[in-house]
């Protein structure tokens, strides 16, 4: 697709890897391309492009084009997803043992994450199932602290434990032994530290040097998928928050040094009082797991057989998304909001003499959300949403569907 007023031409395709790759080029000559995360990073990337080479797109021809981009995507999608279950098929795995990667990650993972305040909070909320308020009191970081966090990963074999080496970094300055055998980067930048910006760039992009020179890429990476991301933290102070999380990506973007801007990060706006940092973390550990694709058609025919608006399946510790019904573009976006909810309700339920959840009920005006939780050897919370007036799911039939899916989810994950 050419850019109108330009030279440059734009595409999507599935590249060797099975991967969703978006790519700009010049009379023929690569001269950029990147494996999307979702499809806000194309609309961000393309504007940013424009702008890096001077090409001015009125409003209207900029929508239109990211219109047209939007329908291919989601078309590739789902052929990138026909894809996956055919090469699924074509290998004959068992229907217990149907979830295949072409490159699994290796047992451990080692992440770094680093930068300004807010570290320690967000592993907190994410991790340990704490509210924001409670985070308050937190003192500084000294040193280096090692947490490790266990969540599934499905290979042709079945379930195994896939596991993270958190290195949260505070007073300690890094040196190149501290990146040996990192995978991961994840670098914190305090949004409300205004005087601390030019400080905050300057070691985001020593810490990328460091970590190319010294660091180790993941096998399983596709050829442009990243390794390197970076939270702009505690964007709720900010009333226009999207405009300045724009302007601030463009200024980190930048290396103060060689004066190139640097497309490898992968930035996101979060903050712990919002779904953000879940969107964020749940987005960075779907390249550690990438969802089933068997398992997606598992839930996209839990959804016909019950009438519902849309499903998933996520893991609780890690707010990681199993499967879903619905499209990359939108799954992320009950993650963070359904972790609140029961974090909520499991303080709340000591009070009443209460405990371990095993479902929730939420009627609205137009449409209800229920929440089924069950284990394996992980904690895996069902959210399904649908029409108020939908009955199927309360009749003993649903009930028997609903039962055979999560046995099914059980024997699969």
């Amino acid at each position: 697709m050419k850019i109108p007023g330009s030279f440059f031409e734009i595409d999507l395709i599935i590249n060797n890897d099975k991967l969703l790759e978006f790519r700009i080029t010049k009379n023929k000559e690569l001269k950029y391309s990147v494996n999307p995360m979702d499809f806000s990073e194309i609309e961000y990337d393309l504007e940013s492009f424009l702008e890096d080479n001077n090409v001015f797109l009125p409003k209207i021809r900029f929508k239109l084009v990211l219109g047209r981009l939007e329908v291919r995507y989601l078309d590739l999608s789902q052929k990138q997803q026909k894809l996956k279950e055919r090469e699924l098929l074509n290998l004959g795995i068992s229907e217990q043992k149907e979830i295949s990667f072409a490159r699994g990650p290796p047992p451990i993972q080692k992440v770094l994450l680093m930068g300004g305040e807010g570290k320690s909070s967000i592993y907190q909320v994410i991790f340990e199932g704490k509210l924001p308020h409670e985070t308050r009191t937190i003192k500084p970081t000294r040193g280096i602290e090692k947490h490790e966090i266990s969540f599934p990963t499905l290979s042709s074999s079945g379930s195994t434990q896939q596991k993270l080496i958190l290195w949260d970094y505070g007073s300690k300055k890094p040196t190149q032994v501290d990146f040996k055998n990192a995978t991961l980067l994840l670098f914190i930048i305090d949004a409300n530290d205004v005087n601390n910006y030019e400080l905050a760039r300057n070691q985001l992009h020593e810490t990328i040097s460091m970590m190319k020179l010294y660091g180790s890429r993941p096998k399983f990476l596709g050829r442009n998928q990243s390794n390197i991301f970076c939270f702009i933290h505690k964007m709720d102070l900010f009333t226009n928050a999207g405009d300045q999380y724009k302007s601030l990506v463009e200024y980190f973007k930048l290396n103060p040094k060689t004066k190139e801007k640097s497309y490898e990060i992968k930035f996101f706006a979060t903050s712990i009082f919002d779904s953000s940092i879940y969107s964020a973390w749940a987005k960075i550990l779907e390249i550690l797991m990438p969802k089933s694709s068997k398992l997606n058609q598992l839930s996209n025919k839990l959804k016909d057989d019950l009438g519902l608006y849309a499903m998933m399946i996520i893991e609780k510790s890690t707010g990681l998304p199993i499967c879903s019904s619905k499209t990359l573009l939108d799954d992320t976006s009950l993650i963070g909001s359904t972790n609140r909810i029961l974090i909520i309700t499991d303080k709340v339920l000591p009070e009443y003499e209460l405990s371990s959840l095993e479902s929730l009920k939420i009627k609205t005006a137009n449409g209800i959300l229920e929440i089924r939780i069950f284990e394996q050897h992980y904690v895996y919370i069902l959210i399904m949403i649908y029409p108020p007036h939908e009955r199927k799911i309360s009749t003993p039939e649903g009930e028997k569907i609903l039962q055979e899916f999560i046995d099914s989810m059980r024997k699969s994950i």
